[in-house]
């Protein structure tokens, strides 16, 4: 099959309200399924998925799409990734694109490939952790107490040497170039070598479930090697685009506990202590500054997150550039204060469990924390440290939405500074906001200004209502590629007597019309909405175009001095008036 019927059959695979039920729960009214949509917060349920069509639609954030769309945007994947999943469990292999267009095909057989050799290089450095030379290994785990219950969870393993995972894969069939594209080798002159060799494996698992890539910590003690190596940026390991222990976050969400919160660490340690001490909820950015895609992946299983950074320097800095991002993505962020110099790790070992606990419950909001940590910087005993704080810390409060909030935060820096309410009122007047420097939202689409009448017809012929009739010719009176796209294909379906395809022409939509294109999909009709509304919309849109002919025959008229043509211009005048008069009767226009 070609490409065009491949997405088609695949389309018709994909249970749709399977799919979503592993995210939210659904139950049936009518002909759809109602539940609280798996993309923002809600009490009360505003998401609908609709199995007859294969397309899934929020009335709150107005998210919407086929199952296509809805794997990628709720798994933070690429089309190209959410294509290959579904494809896999649909028991379908994805053919060649059309000329023109990206190589589907070649780009899912060579992840597929990359996954089972990352899979395999996993299970093998997991079983090195039993051989003789890992014994180093396994002591440094007994030292951190991560005993065989964390080391199956989290799928730690050890690799031997230099050369000993690469001829496991080359045994199986795997070629040394595509072990340097999953990550795991480099070459040095004529030969191949393990990049992890003689460290402890920490495997990154995606939000599927697939091996992706992974974190090497040396065991001994050398001026050389860095203490952790991360695995480099690959086909199928994007550094920015995925968070170390999200399969686990993933199985906590769907677990009877469901998921109360998150906690953002730097570390791999940090996170398997966390984890130990009963916070199953923990994962870290692996070292760096979390990005806009990482945001999002949060906010599809939470949106509420702690961040549990080092309490030294760097990871203050780290803290501030992550909680700006995430704050950006809508998240409730709060932050924990960790004693100076320790990570999570040694504030468990050091003072337990329910310590940490008490540390979750006394986190600070964001805005708090960017005061604590302007308190740091500047010495507010000296008077002129102290008129720089303010005006740093007033442009944080400017950015707060909630004047109620605010006044709290200003009642604070008066206490902490001794100005007056009123001179602190006016400095925040000419404090320029806070904004995260390094986000950039989005460009906001805006929905085309349509004929309310249009967009009836058009949402009915979406919505393959039965009462749309394609005898009252629609098409001359519409502009817009997208409005036009919709009624040929309603036009079309009427035609070969078809009411599928809607997911698949979700698909074969440019980004661009996708808001509008799931406006009008989401369209509410009211009782009584039927044939007699469709037939006077029809009427409501010829009586305009003609109404417009009227209009633009007397401007034409004010520019005209020859009798003739004015007598000509308003005979045509006249009998358009009377074609109005005949609609508005029930004469259709012809």
């Amino acid at each position: 099959m070609d490409y065009g019927e491949f997405l088609n059959e695949l389309l018709q695979r994909s249970d749709i309200v399977k799919i979503v039920s592993r995210y939210t729960s659904l139950q049936r009214k009518g002909g759809t399924y109602w539940g609280c949509c798996p993309f923002h917060h809600e009490k009360t349920p505003s998401f609908t998925v609709s199995p007859d069509k294969g397309m899934y639609y929020c009335f709150g954030c107005k998210a919407g799409g086929n199952a296509i769309n809805f794997i990628s945007s709720i798994e933070s994947v690429s089309k190209g990734d959410a294509i290959r999943i579904l494809a896999k469990e649909a028991n379908l292999e994805v053919p060649q694109a059309k000329s023109g267009g990206k190589d589907y095909a070649a780009d899912a057989k060579k992840k597929e490939r990359l996954y089972n050799l990352m899979r395999e290089a996993a299970r093998h450095y997991h079983d090195n952790l039993s051989l003789p030379a890992a014994k180093e290994a396994r002591e440094y785990l007994k030292r951190r107490e991560v005993g065989e219950n964390l080391i199956r969870r989290f799928g730690l393993g050890y690799s031997v040497s230099g050369a000993e995972i690469v001829n496991y894969l080359s045994k199986l069939g795997y070629t040394k170039t595509e072990m340097k594209e999953a990550g795991i080798a480099a070459q040095r002159a004529d030969e191949y070598y393990d990049v992890f060799f003689g460290r402890l494996i920490f495997p990154i698992i995606n939000n599927y479930g697939e091996v992706v890539s992974f974190g090497g910590r040396v065991l001994a003690q050398n001026p050389d090697f860095a203490k952790y190596r991360n695995g480099s940026q690959t086909d199928i390991f994007d550094k920015s685009r995925n968070i170390y222990a999200v399969n686990l976050l993933k199985k906590r969400k769907q677990s009877p506990k469901g998921l109360p919160y998150i906690i953002m660490c730097e570390g791999y340690m940090d996170v398997i202590s966390l984890h130990k001490a009963g916070f199953d909820m923990a994962v870290a950015s692996m070292g760096t500054s979390l990005t806009q895609t990482q945001a999002k992946l949060l906010k599809n299983y939470c949106d509420r997150i702690y961040i549990s950074y080092d309490g030294d320097g760097a990871g203050q800095k780290a803290t501030l550039r992550g909680l700006d991002i995430l704050a950006e993505a809508g998240l409730n962020v709060k932050v924990v204060q960790l004693p100076e110099g320790l990570d999570p790790d040694d504030v468990i070992k050091k003072h337990g469990a329910d310590y940490y606990g008490e540390l979750l419950d006394n986190a600070i909001t964001l805005p708090q924390f960017k005061i604590n940590t302007l308190l740091k910087k500047y010495d507010i005993k000296k008077s002129d440290e102290k008129a720089k704080f303010t005006v740093e810390a007033l442009k944080i409060v400017k950015a707060i939405l909630n004047p109620a909030e605010r006044e709290t935060y200003i009642e604070n820096i008066r206490n902490l500074t001794g100005y007056t309410w009123d001179s602190l009122y006016k400095q925040m007047e000419i404090a320029p906001a806070v904004t995260p420097e390094n986000v950039v939202a989005p460009p906001k689409i805006e929905a085309s200004e349509i004929d309310p009448s249009l967009r009836f017809i058009l949402a009915a012929v979406l919505n393959q209502k039965d009462y749309c009739d394609f005898t009252l010719d629609v098409a001359p009176y519409i502009t817009g590629e997208l409005p036009a796209r919709i009624y040929e294909w309603g036009l079309d379906n009427f035609r070969s007597g078809n009411k599928q395809g809607l997911a698949a022409f979700f698909e074969n939509t440019p980004e661009e019309d996708k808001p509008l294109l799931n406006e009008l999909m989401g369209h509410v009709f009211l009782d009584g909405d039927g044939k007699e509304k469709y037939v006077t919309c029809v009427k409501n849109l010829q009586i305009a175009a003609l109404n417009k002919q009227i209009h633009e025959l007397k401007e034409q008229s004010k520019n005209t001095v020859e009798t003739s043509q004015m007598l000509e211009i308003a005979k045509r005048i006249k009998d358009i008036t009377l074609k109005i008069k005949n609609i508005e009767r029930g004469e259709y226009d012809e």
